[in-house]
């Protein structure tokens, strides 16, 4: 039953955070000097820009340039290698989305930015499910059963659950310094689930030298559907100047609906977002910096938006009841940096807590257990999910040829399901057919005929380290490693009329237990003869958490215990080359990713599911990102692709009447992928207006393992016009744009439930046109 919710997309997560969110707190505070990096579309940044060129463009603001005074390139600072480096320096396959650029953008989340990011698949479907995939490693492109292929950090902190998921968080992006992808295997710095590749989420943390402040406010617009807005707001306060500050962040989002529900009304599925961050910095000497973070945020979908498309056309779907999700996410981190002189120390601590509710017509499916019944089948799921994260790690500092990293991390995760299935009416019905006695076990809730609960409790302990010597002047070459030790637990009850049908008896409880120690390398050698050119070769391993096999033993159908992690290699070569002054950035890497003993969801000939690792994959291609500032003046195009071949290399028979031959497509793997941004600023005009065309196109591809339905295969076009707006006190920058021109209904996600109303289709949103006013001290 577990695995049907799976697989039926049921599995989801509930939020209930309150946060009041106003943009007026932007203008409460003394009059400062303009911050650096501050919301300037129509100043210099152009949008959409990425680490490679967003600091690269000629003609800015000081406080924006990329040029040195010797007119050398300088890359952006980063944190994907566990330490402070330029992006050019690092010899892996990473992107980073600035602040500045994500702003320019208007970019909010996932759908708003994911395209900017090669080799990069996004499958949206509810806001706080849509998952990531990484260079076409993954069996299904919903949230997997087990733990997923890709890690999502929030200030190097995992919010990626061991076991299966309650949520992925989709962190909105106001106030956020900048957003790090890294493509490829990341387990030896960050641990599981980084398979395919890793996205680490890095807020703008408290300033203590002086104030900050900024707002924003937009309204948008679906012509024939709903009209939505948001307020967002931020202040920065040196409580003791040099020594201790904090920063504040409030928005709040209503996002239009857009599906019809026919059988409740139109424009069901409006989606409010809350966040709230908070950061406290203190420095009580040169040397040491002690940092809090909070975050929290909220996401409430009033209506789960897929569509029926099949039955009853695009954006439409019906059921008896809405189906609410909502999920919640929230993070308290302690960090200390410490400099030792000869290394620095970091120490983090930090509590995470994951949220999920949701309501789901089930009739579809169950209805025909009680025909006379008119009362839909209802799925009431809570779950709740306890982490807590610490790590320890020791950075060598000099500019020396040799420099290290030396760490320890432990990681625990506990977490409760409840999703008992309940109609109306099903009691006394049961007792109609049974009786009294035995249909207050058959439905021992009264309307509630299968209560339902998991508990899971999961266990990752490891260190990890790098070494790297700089030799010949040129070449660096890096070795790193990471053993672990994964253990986890879970059980499950499972009673009343669902027990009876799936097991025979009225009450079922199962548990189970996996372990699992091991180590991976990494390997990696770099050629940099001068800040303009960089090449690298790497190799790297990556790895995630089995499961138990929680289901009934059976001595005619034998099954494994336990699953073990996936066995995932990873060899790519790439570069880095800065032409012409910084006027043309090429960034080409090609991969070869090797993957066996993948985990997989089989059925014995029982119609009992369970987990196996099985088969084996490769994954190989191309990814491109390039950013050329044109010969006129204002005008820049950026781009990049992606060519994925992701298949099966090996038959499997998952037991269901399906079998992956040899040479099956993965989940979310398009072959083929581009992203274009044509920008051109006229400076010389009153509010140096900054005009953006942005094309996406994505490829096709399978939506799970074996599955016929196709995700993909779709083009959407954006259009942006923003300019700077006069103002006494700091900087405001008008934009207003249209997203989905075209009004592509291409499937971003989908789950197939054998036709008809069965199958579950969601959409790219409709056209949206909106305008928004951003204000930065």
């Amino acid at each position: 039953m577990f695995y049907h919710l799976m697989q039926s997309k049921k599995w989801r997560k509930r939020s209930l955070l309150l946060v009041s969110s106003f943009c007026s707190l932007a203008y409460l505070h003394p009059a400062g000097a303009r911050a650096q990096g501050a919301v300037n579309a129509a100043g210099g940044r152009k949008t959409g820009q990425t680490a490679s060129s967003s600091k690269q463009i000629k003609n800015i603001k000081k406080t924006d340039a990329v040029y040195s005074a010797e007119g050398s390139p300088e890359a952006i600072t980063i944190s994907a290698s566990r330490r402070r480096q330029s992006t050019h320096d690092v010899a892996n396959s990473v992107t980073v989305l600035t602040g500045a650029s994500l702003e320019a953008r208007g970019a909010q989340a996932f759908q708003d930015y994911i395209s900017q990011i090669p080799g990069a698949t996004l499958s949206a479907s509810i806001p706080g499910y849509s998952a990531i995939t990484f260079r076409g490693v993954a069996t299904t492109a919903g949230i997997d059963q087990g733990q997923g292929t890709t890690g999502y950090f929030l200030n190097d902190i995992p919010l990626t659950d061991p076991g299966f998921a309650v949520s992925v968080p989709d962190i909105d992006t106001f106030d956020v310094a900048r957003i790090e992808a890294l493509k490829g295997p990341q387990s030896t710095l960050f641990g599981s689930a980084t398979l395919g590749g890793a996205i680490d989420y890095i807020p703008n943390q408290a300033n203590v030298t002086k104030w900050d402040a900024a707002g924003e406010t937009s309204i948008v617009g679906m012509p024939g559907h709903e009209v939505g807005y948001g307020e967002k707001g931020m202040v920065n306060i040196p409580i003791i100047k040099g020594r201790l500050a904090v920063r504040g962040v409030l928005d709040y989002r209503q996002d239009p609906g857009y599906i019809t529900n026919l059988g409740i009304g139109k424009n069901t599925n409006t989606t409010y977002t809350r966040n709230a961050r908070v950061s406290v910095v203190f420095t009580p000497t040169d040397g040491t910096k002690l940092a809090y973070t909070y975050l929290g945020q909220s996401t409430d979908v009033s209506d789960d938006p897929y569509s029926m498309s099949e039955v009853y056309g695009a954006y439409t779907k019906k059921v008896a009841t809405l189906e609410p999700v909502r999920t919640q996410t929230q993070m308290h981190e302690l960090r200390l940096d410490q400099d030792l002189g000869f290394a620095s120390l970091t120490a983090i601590g930090a509590f995470l807590r994951k949220g999920q509710s949701a309501s789901w017509d089930y009739t579809r499916y169950y209805g025909a257990l009680f025909p006379t019944i008119k009362a839909p089948t209802i799925d009431r799921q809570s779950v709740d999910g306890k982490s807590m994260y610490y790590e320890l790690r020791l950075t060598s500092k000099g500019q020396g040829p040799l420099s290290w990293l030396i760490g320890a991390a432990y990681y625990e995760t506990w977490k409760r399901v409840n999703s008992p299935l309940s109609t109306a009416g099903s009691g006394d019905y049961l007792a109609s057919m049974y009786g009294s006695e035995l249909a207050s076990q058959l439905a021992p809730g009264g309307d509630v005929w299968q209560p339902y609960d998991v508990n899971y409790n999961g266990v990752e302990k490891s260190i990890f380290g790098e070494i790297s010597y700089k030799f010949l002047h040129d070449f660096t070459l890096t070795g790193g490693a990471r053993v672990f030790g994964m253990s986890e637990k879970s059980s499950a009850e499972v009673g009343g009329l669902g027990s009876y049908l799936a097991y025979g008896s009225l009450f079922n409880y199962s548990s189970g237990r996996s372990s699992q120690t091991s180590a991976l390398p990494k390997f990696a050698f770099k050629y940099e003869p001068g800040r303009h050119i960089m090449a690298y070769f790497q190799f790297s391993e990556g790895y995630r958490f089995g499961a138990p096999n929680t289901n009934p033993v059976s001595a005619q159908y034998p099954t494994p215990r336990e699953t073990k992690s996936d066995s995932l290699k990873n060899y790519e070569v790439g570069a880095r080359l800065n032409f012409f002054r910084g006027h043309l950035i090429l960034e080409p890497t090609l991969y070869y990713i090797d993957w066996r003993n993948l985990q997989a969801k089989l059925a014995r000939p029982d119609g009992v599911g369970y987990e196996a690792n099985v088969g084996r994959a490769t994954s190989r291609g191309f990814e491109f990102a390039g950013t050329w500032v044109t010969p006129l003046p204002g005008l820049t195009l950026q781009s990049n692709a992606t060519y994925t071949d992701a298949h099966m290399t090996e038959a499997v028979n998952l037991g269901n009447g399906v079998v992956l031959n040899k040479g099956t497509q993965l989940a979310a793997s398009p072959k083929w992928q581009f992203s274009e941004t044509l920008s051109y600023q006229a400076k010389t005009l009153f509010m140096r207006p900054v005009f953006s065309i942005m094309h996406h196109y994505q490829g096709s591809a399978p939506v799970m393992f074996g599955s016929a339905m196709k995700m993909g295969n779709y083009n959407t076009l954006d259009l942006r016009l923003s300019g700077d707006l006069p103002t006494s006190l700091g900087h405001s920058v008008l934009s207003i744009y249209v997203k989905n021109l075209t009004s592509s209904r291409g499937v971003t996600m989908g789950y197939s439930g054998g036709g008809g109303i069965f199958d579950q289709y969601y959409l790219v949103p409709p056209r949206l046109i909106g305008m928004t006013l951003a204000w930065h001290l």
